[in-house]
């Protein structure tokens, strides 16, 4: 098959979610591209390069805001070859631009991924979250179908959504490569998250845990965002900000660390999480899609409601290092096999070729 991956945000989870499907499906001599506008957040060619798989090809837009990404997007899809087999949507915005007027060439099969729906986003206004759900009941007629990366984002589009035409395609991570946790070498527990500073990965809610439990461990934000975005959601909390970093430094400050708080209000199936959980670090995290695919409760970290609950499993595991030690023993002896990204190439492609048979079927009938 020909293949082409098509994102607006080539950054955090959905990067690291095309690089191990792309990668599975370059490994099984499908031909394969990702197509992406070059913003400022995107990690440099050299990064790129050494992350991709080989074979994978990456074709870059240029970057001029987030309407005229749009745009872009559009035209690009728009332009691609009538050889191109499948035109694979990833995140919001691609999927606006590869779903609004069908611009995919003729005969390929149109997926969309959404890594975590818009209209969940509790903070944004009743207002904008109808108008996202709508905009996804209006497009999801548009493509062959969802491909959605947890089973519970799979519950939210059955029962919002309403569609039929729906595939799990469960996130997956390379695991062999990572190494197993060690904790903090010594002194306070270190407790670490990992994103991007803005509403979605609550680093508000990370900062008020920090405040609260401030001199009994030591909180690092991995990820980095704007001087007002510091301001606004760190502001004078105890957290140090790493600052953006390459992928392998990521693995080894998660590596050091002795708990993975999550706060995220929403979410696909979560990546950092689950590089997290692997390697054997416990984790707190909001009770929410994607994140209640990853852990375990009470097995291999802790799902909260709220901001009290997390800051209280926080003190726990900060407190107890048996406790800790429990829970860290019990992720890497689950999660590799859980959360790998070996079956993902094989699984894709039946997707590919189911919806592409159903396709076929019903122009047929037509």
């Amino acid at each position: 098959m020909k293949i082409v991956h098509v994102t607006e945000t080539l950054v955090g989870g959905v990067l690291a979610a095309l690089l191990a499907l792309s990668a599975r499906q370059a490994a099984l001599g499908h031909d394969v591209s990702v197509l992406y506008p070059v913003k400022a957040t995107v990690p440099s060619p050299d990064e790129l390069q050494a992350r991709f798989h080989p074979d994978v090809h990456r074709v870059e837009l240029a970057f001029r805001g987030r309407v005229s990404a749009l745009q872009t997007l559009h035209r690009a899809i728009r332009r691609l070859g009538d050889d191109v087999d499948v035109v694979h949507l990833h995140s919001t915005f691609a999927g606006i631009a590869g779903r609004l007027g069908r611009v995919a060439p003729r005969g390929s099969v149109v997926a969309y991924s959404p890594h975590g729906f818009a209209f969940l986003r509790e903070s944004s206004s009743r207002l904008s979250n109808v108008v996202a759900l709508t905009l996804e009941r209006v497009l999801e007629p548009q493509c062959a179908g969802l491909v959605l990366v947890s089973e519970s984002e799979d519950a939210v589009a059955r029962d919002r959504l309403r569609g039929s035409r729906r595939h799990v395609l469960r996130n997956g991570i390379p695991v062999d490569g990572l190494p197993m946790a060690s904790g903090g070498a010594s002194g306070l527990p270190l407790v670490v998250a990992s994103g991007r500073l803005g509403e979605q990965k609550g680093p508000d809610r990370f900062a008020d845990i920090a405040r609260a439990l401030a001199g009994r461990a030591e909180f690092v934000w991995i990820g980095d965002g704007s001087a007002e975005a510091r301001e606004r959601w760190i502001g004078d909390a105890p957290v140090r900000v790493t600052g953006w970093l390459p992928h392998d430094q990521v693995v080894a400050q998660l590596a050091a660390s002795d708990v993975f708080l999550f706060p995220s209000r929403w979410e696909g199936m979560p990546i950092s999480l689950m590089e997290a959980q692997v390697m054997g670090v416990p984790a707190v995290a909001t009770d929410i899609v994607g994140n209640r695919d990853v852990i375990v409760d009470g097995e291999t970290g802790y799902l909260c409601d709220d901001v009290d609950q997390m800051a209280a499993a926080v003190a726990r595991l900060i407190d107890d290092p048996e406790e800790r030690r429990r829970l860290a023993r019990r992720a890497r002896g689950v999660q590799p096999e859980r959360l790998s990204d070996s079956a993902l190439g094989p699984a894709s492609i039946g997707i590919y070729q189911r919806m592409r048979q159903r396709t076929a079927g019903v122009s047929a009938a037509g």
